[in-house]
Formats: structure tokens, sequence, C-alpha cells
């Protein structure tokens, strides 16, 4: 870790933005007044500091610099994390009255306890004591240009902020438009490199007064950063300015000069408020990082580190914890489960500190193997959609996903950029899907309901011709009276039933909508309270009344259906005494029938036969009642078939106007998007129906060129037979067999992502994971987006222009975390919060802190550019080659 992140708490997450004073004066300047007590003077002063938030400051007196005062302000501040750089407010001899030049120097002019800052100042008034220039009147003999000649000529670094330029000694009041415009040629070339800021500018863009427009037209468009400093004459005076802030990740003079030059991103008059939902920290307790917590910044994250150095283990556990889906077409799926088992370790825990939208703290905790759990203040939430509503969107890429274009792949992308925008649609689809299959199943018992009505036909046929034997014998009318007997019981048996099922229909109506009802009445409307009087005496004399009734009935109902037992008991008891009288009568047809030679009649076969045809005539009933029915089931069929192509193409206009949104948003990209256009998966699931039947490809590819699914060939079922081959029956009987899965089938869309005009498989595979990362990036409903090491084919002719612009435009709002060992993403993104990765003895330890921090730079100088010399080498290559 880098010592400014180790000292430092309020670097603890990165670069953050500080408010700053680039103008302070002190106790050691004529000017300032101090009127307390001395030996608090330094205290005091901080603490001035710390009241105006102030954690940057520049100690500027004029034309003077105070050693020992400097060290013990520098000293007391830092214990407060509150950075002050030594300078100095030098009068130089521009203008009627001089230019006041604030001079910001490096650690170089205190270095090993010397200090070159007071004897340089002397150089600048040559011939005079010091009580004749340090004080706001002095003035040097040297000019802008003499003093950073002379400037240069120590060799060391240095920064110039020219102060208050608008009042009087300020570099526009002073030099106005001919002399400014002086500025913009090349003997002033080192005077424009070293000045980094304009302090005090108020004018703006007044058109009466010397204003920003026409300073920035003067200076042939050049413009440096505009600063604030309070010019303090007291300590009460302190940050009594307009503020400013500067991003800084590590107090140290290169990081303030740094966020100077990029003043567009690192300098603000209000700090950036990070509005969208992140990541805190995350807490490893067992495996191999056990015991570590790895802050991340909101904005730019970046994990570096030789391969094999554990990057790609901290980014697959925060997809586990987040449960983040590996997606589809991920070609290491087993790969990544098995590394996030062994950084994990067994009975492994991962806590997570996140925040949402709203700025709401929660903590996310998942044990290796169990269920993801959500804190909020120590209180269990239950059912939250930690992608949803706490963490809006995370996505993951792992390695290779981006660069891996395979069949499928922009579909497979499209669904993970899309995330939860689809559930909607695709839980009715999925719903209509089993309607389909309900439709589809009624229809084919349909199609068995003749063979099943011929089947009982023949059964009764079968029983009319057995029993027409009975009847010449007069079987049936000497038997007559035992077959009404048994018809009376079995139609009591039968309404009873019918009524025990009404009952609790009725039951199952009054309980399951009282409660619901009741709740109704109770609603108390603020502006419409006669209307829902009205609403509530309609409730209740129509339909509470009602379920009253109802209640009353079934209190009632016990009762009666004790009767009806009662009636069903007595049948039951009449047809048992009547048992002996039937037994008599049979005996007696038996002795008949035997007198007449019959012995092959029975009384018990004729009775059986009779049942049977009984059961035989009941059954047609009910058939041919279904067989009226089925006339609708086809009709039902086709409508819910249409039904769920409906609710296909709203899934495809839903994603086709998302893409399009990123085609806004990015010039290189485009995307063509084609309903059911994945013919090719087409073909090849008719080809899985139809497998070891003999047919040809060409017939099915004929098949697909005419109709876009199978629902559309089964609409047209007829017609385009004349497309199923030499032997359509057998295309037919295959289909029909799979009808459930075929009618449910959807036809894949197609997405074909472009890149410049060029399709993704026509370019490289550095060119691909470019394109697809900007494609990532352009859809901009992200609040996390993870990346693991995209430029392991990654295109460094195009990620800086494409990709990195786009990040850094990016990250206020979106929270980045790459593995990755290009330089370009954390040197070029200025990546908020570096994570150095290494793995040594079954542990990984992580090293942190900002590009501004020198421990930082060293360790991506190591890692990412092959060490210090081959760096240096390279940049010395690099200016001979400069154009």
């Amino acid at each position: 870790m880098s010592t400014e992140q180790k000292e430092y708490e309020v670097f603890r997450s990165g670069a953050t933005w500080l408010r700053a004073d680039f103008h302070l004066h002190t106790k050691a300047d004529k000017e300032f007044k101090y009127s307390d007590s001395e030996d608090y003077y330094f205290s005091n002063y901080v603490e001035g500091l710390e009241k105006a938030q102030i954690r940057l400051g520049v100690i500027a007196n004029h034309n003077k610099f105070d050693t020992a005062e400097f060290k013990s302000l520098k000293k007391t501040a830092s214990k407060k994390e509150i950075c002050l750089l030594p300078g100095v407010e030098l009068s130089v001899n521009d203008g009627s009255n001089g230019v006041h030049t604030l001079i910001v120097f490096s650690d170089q002019w205190l270095e090993n306890g010397n200090d070159y800052i007071s004897p340089f100042i002397t150089t600048m008034f040559p011939g005079k004591a010091e009580s004749e220039y340090q004080n706001e009147n002095g003035r040097s003999d040297k000019n802008i240009l003499q003093v950073v000649e002379e400037l240069e000529k120590t060799g060391r670094d240095y920064f110039l902020i020219f102060a208050h330029v608008e009042q009087k000694s300020g570099l526009w009041y002073e030099m106005g438009g001919g002399k400014l415009g002086d500025f913009k040629n090349k003997r002033y070339e080192t005077v424009r490199s070293r000045t980094l800021g304009f302090q005090k500018v108020r004018t703006h863009d007044k058109s009466d007064k010397v204003c920003r427009t026409k300073i920035k037209d003067w200076l042939g468009g050049w413009y440096p950063a505009e600063l604030e400093g309070s010019d303090c004459k007291s300590i009460e005076d302190i940050g009594n300015e307009k503020s400013c802030y500067l991003k800084l990740g590590a107090f140290s003079f290169d990081a303030v000069k740094f966020a100077l030059v990029d003043k567009d991103s690192r300098v603000a008059t209000d700090p950036v408020q990070h509005g969208h939902s992140r990541i805190q920290n995350i807490r490893f307790i067992g495996g191999t990082l056990a015991g570590k917590q790895i802050h991340f910044s909101p904005e730019l994250n970046t994990m570096i580190g030789i391969r094999g150095s554990g990057k790609s283990s901290i980014l697959e556990v925060i997809r586990y914890v987040l449960e983040i889906p590996v997606g589809e077409k991920s070609g290491d799926k087993k790969y990544k489960e098995g590394l996030v088992k062994y950084t994990m370790g067994s009975g492994g825990k991962i806590e997570m500190d996140v925040v949402d939208r709203h700025g709401k703290a929660y903590t996310i905790s998942k044990v290796y193997g169990e269920d993801t759990s959500v804190e909020d203040s120590g209180q269990l939430l239950q059912g939250v959609a930690i992608r949803e509503s706490i963490l809006r969107k995370p996505i993951y890429f792992g390695q290779k996903d981006l660069s891996s274009t395979g069949e499928g792949f922009e579909k497979d992308l499209v669904n993970k950029l899309l995330g939860s925008k689809r559930d909607e649609v695709l839980q009715k689809i999925s719903t209509q899907k089993v309607k389909v299959i309900d439709a589809v199943r009624n229809l084919i018992s349909g199609l068995e309901l003749d063979d099943q009505i011929k089947e009982q036909n023949d059964i009764m046929k079968d029983a009319d011709h057995q029993l027409k034997f009975y009847a010449d014998h007069k079987v049936e009318e000497k038997l007559q009276k035992r077959l009404d007997f048994d018809s009376d019981v079995k139609q009591i048996d039968a309404t009873i039933d019918a009524i025990d099922r009404f009952s609790q229909d009725i039951s199952n109506i009054s309980t399951g909508h009282e409660s619901t009802l009741s709740s109704q009445k109770d609603y108390v409307s603020k502006h419409n309270a006669e209307l829902f009087e009205k609403l509530k005496t309609i409730l209740e004399t129509k339909y509470l009344s009602l379920i009253a009734q109802l209640k009353v009935w079934e209190q009632d109902n016990p009762a009666v259906q004790k009767q009806l037992t009662d009636l069903q008991t007595e049948m039951k008891a009449i047809r048992k005494g009547m048992v002996d009288e039937f037994a008599e009568i049979e005996r007696k047809l038996s002795e008949e029938l035997k007198e007449a030679g019959n012995t092959n009649i029975s009384s018990e076969e004729f009775l059986a036969l009779k049942t049977k045809r009984s059961k035989a005539v009941t059954r047609i009933d009910e058939l041919q009642k279904q067989k009226n029915e089925f006339v609708g089931y086809q009709e039902t069929l086709l409508k819910e078939v249409k039904a769920l192509n409906d609710l296909w193409h709203e899934e495809f206009l839903l994603i086709k106007s998302e893409l399009e949104k990123i085609e806004k948003e990015s010039s290189s990209i485009t995307i063509d998007s084609n309903y059911k256009g994945d013919k090719a998966h087409f073909v090849d699931t008719m080809k899985e129906y139809c497998k070891g039947s003999g047919l040809r490809d060409t017939t099915f590819q004929g098949i697909a060129s005419q109709y876009s699914d199978f629902a559309s060939i089964y609409k047209d079922m007829e017609t385009a037979k004349q497309y199923f081959g030499s032997n359509p029956q057998l295309f037919t009987d295959r289909f029909l067999a799979n009808l459930e899965s075929a009618l449910t089938y959807q036809v894949p869309n197609k997405f074909i992502i472009k890149y410049r005009g060029k399709e993704l498989q026509h370019h490289s595979l550095g060119q691909r994971a470019s394109a697809l990362i900007l494609f990532v990036l352009s859809l901009k409903e992200n609040d996390v987006i993870i990346i693991d090491q995209p430029e392991d084919d990654l295109d460094n002719q195009t990620i800086y222009e494409d990709v990195i612009k786009l990040i850094r435009d990016m990250k206020p709002g979106v929270q980045f975390i790459f593995a990755t060992h290009n330089p370009n993403i954390p040197v070029l993104g200025d990546a908020e919060l570096v994570h150095a990765c290494s793995f040594m003895d079954e542990k990984v330890t992580v090293q942190s802190g900002s590009v501004d921090a020198q421990d930082t730079q060293k360790t991506i100088v190591n890692i990412m550019e092959g060490g210090q010399e081959a760096f240096n080498r390279r940049k010395e290559i690099y200016k001979i080659w400069k154009p």
C-alpha cells in the first residue's frame, strides 16, 4: 500500500474531491494580523483551515518564504489530513503596478532540510533589503519571462498561478489585450506550460469588461484552470472566497500539478456528488484473502498484477456474491465456479458494504454454497432484489467474454445488457407457453374422441346383441323391478354428490371473498368522500349482504345435509329390504329357463350386460359433449399461439428500442436487429425433431425459407406439405409428435453488431474487444460495470479514442471495476484507485492506492511497463519519434 494511502484516511477509497485554497498568507506576512497566543498559532491556523474545510493549501506570502513556519504548519496540518505546499506571491515587473504571481514549489526546493526558495526570492530583488520588498507593495525588477528563465535554471519543478487576475496587480488588469496577446507567442511557451491557473476570475463573460471570452481570444485558445484562494489577512479570512475543488489521490506536489493539468476532469467549483449505487468495500473471512478488506472508489477501480496474482479471483467473488449470472455462452463457466470455491474456501464468507442510489448503506454477505443475505443496520432483510433495489443493474464480463464472438454471442450479450428490463415480458411469455401447451393437449385429446366414441358404441352394440336373446325370453320384464330400484339408488347417490360439490363451492366463494370485500369498505378518501360513501353502500347492500345470507345458509346447510343423508340411508334400506324378493324372482326365473331347456341363460349375466350397456351409453354422452367442444379447440390453439407470437414480438421491440439508444450514444457502433432472424437455429431444431428420418438438408432449408417458425407451418399445414420433401407424411408425423415443443419454440432473434461499418466477425480480436466494451458502456444504464481483463485481445490503436475517453466521461456516474494488464486503462483512464495483487504461499495480497501516489506509479511501471528501465527506454524512443 502506498505511503500516502496508509497515512491518510481521506484516500481510503482512492482519489476524491478536496477543497483547495491556492492563496494563503500566514503570520510571516506583514499584511497578516494575528493577536492570539503565539503558543497556539499553528494549531489555531490549522483549525481555521479545518473550519473552512480546506484540505489543500498553498502558503504564498508576499515576496517571502519562512522555512521554519512552513514546516511547523505543514506538520500540524498533516495530522489533520491537510496538505500544505510551499509557495510565494511574487510581484513581477509587468504592468504599471506589477503582476502578483503565485509560484508553487515542489519538494525539491526543500529537500534534505535545505531551503532553496528564500535564496531564489532574494535574487529577484537584487540590491534590496528584505524589509524593502517583503510586503504587498514590493516589486521585483524582473518581468515574468525573466522570472521563469531563472526558475528554469534551478532544474527544480514548480508551477505558476496568476493571483486575483482581474484586480489591481492582477495579470488581466495590468497587462491588457495588447500585452496579453504576446502570451501566445513562442517566447512565452515556457510561461504558458508552467502556468496552471488563473485565480479569482469574476467577470466571466461580461462583454463590457475584460472577461474570459476576450482573454481566451487574446491568448489564442490557451487557458489554464480557474482557481480560488482567500488571500487571507487573518485566520478568520481563510476560505472566505468562492470554493475551488481538486480531485486528488495523494497529498503531493505532483498530484496537485497533474490535477491542474487535467483541469477539465480534476478541477471544479463544486465537488462531484455520486448519485449511483456502488460497492464501498469487501471483506474476506477465510480463503486466500482471509482477513483482507478492499475498498473501492465510486468511479474507476483497476486490479493489476501478473497472471495468477488473484485479480480475477476478486472479481469472480464479487460476481458470485451479487448473484450475477455467468452467461449462457461463457466458455469457462466451470473454471469461474472453481475459482470462486478456491478463493473463498470451505465455509469462507464475504461481507460487502454497498450504497444504493439514495445513499442508504447495506451489507451484503454470503457464505460459500449458501444463500446471499442483506442487512440494513444489522436488520436482516427478506426478499430484497440486490441487483435492482440496492445495486442498480451491475453487469459483469469475465475473461474472454468480450472477445468470444461465437454463434449466439450477440444474443447473450444483449440479454446481459437488458437484464431485468425483459423480466415482465418474459414472465408473460412463460405463462403464455403454458396456455399453448394446454391447448395442444386439449387438441390432441380431441383427436382421439372419435376412436373412443366408436369403442363405446361397439361395447353398447355388443351388449344389445346379447340382451336381445334375454328379451326374447322376457328376462328384462321379469327383472325390471330390480333394475328400477338399482336405478333409484344410483340417482339419489348422484344427486347428493352434486349437492355436496355445490355446497363446497358456495363455502369457498364466501370464505375467499369475505375478507377482501370487507377490507374495501374501510377505505377513507381525503378528497372524494361522497363518491366513496356511495361505493360503500353498493358494496354493503349488494355484495356483503349476499355473503351474509350465504353465511346463514352455511349454518343451516349441515341440517339439510343430514336430511339428504337420511334419504340416502332410507333408499338403501328399502333396496336392502327387497333382496329376498329379488332373489326369489331370480330363482323362479332360473327354474323357468331351466325347464324350457335354456341352461345358458343367467340372470347375473343379464344384469352385468345391462350395467355394461348403461356405462357405455353414459360414456358416449360424455364423449359426444367433449366432441362438440372440440370444434373450438383448434380455434383456441391458434388464438393462444398468436398471443405467444405477439409477446415474442413485444420482447423484440423492447430489445430493439434499447439497442437504438446505444447507436445514438456511439458513432462507432451500429446494430442490425432481425426478428426471428436465426434461421440456422430453426433448421437445427427441425433436424433434431426429424433425427433418423433420412430427410435431406435441402428439405429443411426449403421449409425455413418459406416459413418463419413452426407456428406459421402449423397454420398453413396443408399448403406447407408441398415443402416437406418426397414423403410429406414423414415430416408431418414428426412435427405433430413434437407439437408442444414446436409451437412454443422461439426462433432466436438475430443481432449483428457492426463496428465502424463492419461486422465484428470481420474485425481483429482486439477490435472486437474494443467494440464490445464500447457497446457495453454506451447503454449507460448500469451503475456497476465489472470487466475482467478485456485487453487480452484489446486493440491499443482504438482503446483510447473509443473506450477510455468514454470511461472518463462516464465514471462520475458509474462504478467501474477492471482487472487489467493494459496500462492504458489505469493511467489514461486516470483510475481513482489501483489495487496491485500478488499471490504467494496460497495467499493473495493487495496493495491499494491512487495513480497520484508515487508507490502506485512505481507498481504500475514495474508490473505493466516491464520495469523502470524499460519504461525510461521507451520514453526516450518516443521522444525521438515525436513528429
